[in-house]
């Protein structure tokens, strides 16, 4: 697995493969800690310490969110004591600027590229409004949007989710976080919290929805990652319905209710004919011929893509798959060649067989 550093030093995440996933772990417990009724100094001190571990993942979405949430918790609270408040500020960046956080804050491509991906998953999900799929979004956009950026997911959670589950899903998770937000405002840390989760969300990929729900690999990013990242969102969770809970507030719900369809409604004025459609795991783009193409696992959308000069049927994952709709031709690239028999009446092109395959009569052969 890839090691996250920064000018040489390691990036901790502390059993999580991303850091910044630490580090929204570590922001979503701190807003508990504070203001507590007794041994008030102790939640603090606390809440100082767990500083340490939170710069040690040189996140800098994580010190932002930090300030953010104890903005809102000063706000919320009641506590008007602006010491206490100009304090946290203070002890914040000078363990960030011991640690050397701080000189992270610049703009380089972590910043740049995000909302270049942004971008290219609202068109996506502009040309494709019910989904393309679970774990599929990233490799959408690094193949037919994006230049020489290669990304798993859309880098925002929300925005992933929307993606690949479509509309109907999209519009119940926003429409749930606008009301637990709205609702629970009198909740100020666990209100802190969730808001606060909710932004690094926006940011990262703290929900890593593949990963989530790939119990036999786990992603293949380990076992403590995975059980983690369900912590996290069971935590989530958890704070939503909290915050949520007790006598539905009609108009709290229907303004909810406009704002998440606000929120899935809004992506279509990114509409393009030229963005990827996908049906039923492939990529679907008309043109005079439509090839079916089928590749082995050392090719890819990407590798596959300067052969096809017109329209196609491109699966999104290697092997065999089946294609709803009947094709003349089929290309077939690498080890994928043992499939030819499987389309006898079908044109064939191969790509890099095999050394000892034989062609089939009137097929042809490409390097």
């Amino acid at each position: 697995m890839m090691e996250f550093t920064y000018n040489g030093l390691v990036r901790y995440g502390f059993g999580f493969y991303n850091p910044n996933h630490a580090a929204a772990l570590f922001c979503f417990i701190m807003p508990f800690l504070w203001g507590w009724k007794r041994l008030t100094w102790l939640g603090y001190l606390l809440s100082a310490l767990l500083l340490i571990p939170l710069s040690m993942t040189f996140s800098r979405t994580g010190l932002l969110v930090l300030v953010l949430e104890f903005f809102a918790f000063y706000f919320l609270s009641g506590r008007k004591n602006l010491k206490l408040l100009l304090a946290g500020i203070a002890v914040l960046i000078l363990c960030a600027g011991i640690w050397g956080v701080l000189s992270r804050f610049t703009l380089d491509k972590a910043v740049t590229n995000r909302p270049q991906i942004w971008l290219a998953g609202l068109k996506i999900y502009a040309a494709n409004p019910f989904g393309v799929g679970l774990g599929n979004s990233g490799l959408i956009v690094s193949t037919f949007l994006l230049d020489g950026i290669v990304c798993r997911t859309l880098v925002n959670s929300h925005l992933t989710l929307l993606t690949e589950a479509g509309i109907l899903i999209g519009c119940l998770w926003a429409g749930l976080i606008f009301y637990a937000l709205l609702n629970g405002i009198r909740k100020p840390a666990v209100w802190c919290a969730f808001a606060g989760l909710t932004l690094s969300s926006i940011c990262a990929s703290v929900f890593d929805w593949p990963v989530l729900f790939d119990f036999r690999t786990f992603g293949e990013l380990g076992m403590t990652n995975f059980l983690l990242s369900w912590v996290l969102l069971l935590s989530y969770l958890g704070a939503l319905f909290y915050l949520a809970w007790g006598k539905i507030n009609r108009k709290r719900l229907l303004i909810a209710l406009n704002a998440s369809l606000l929120i899935v409604l809004f992506p279509f004025v990114f509409y393009s004919g030229k963005t990827p459609v996908v049906r039923d795991g492939m990529v679907r783009k008309s043109g005079r011929e439509m090839p079916l193409v089928l590749y082995d696992d050392e090719w890819n959308p990407r590798s596959v893509l300067p052969y096809l000069k017109d329209g196609y049927f491109l699966p999104l994952r290697s092997g065999k798959v089946k294609c709803h709709q009947s094709v003349r031709t089929v290309w077939f690239f690498g080890q994928a060649a043992e499939y030819a028999p499987d389309y006898p009446d079908a044109e064939k092109t191969f790509v890099s067989p095999p050394e000892f395959f034989e062609l089939p009569a009137g097929a042809k052969r490409m390097e």
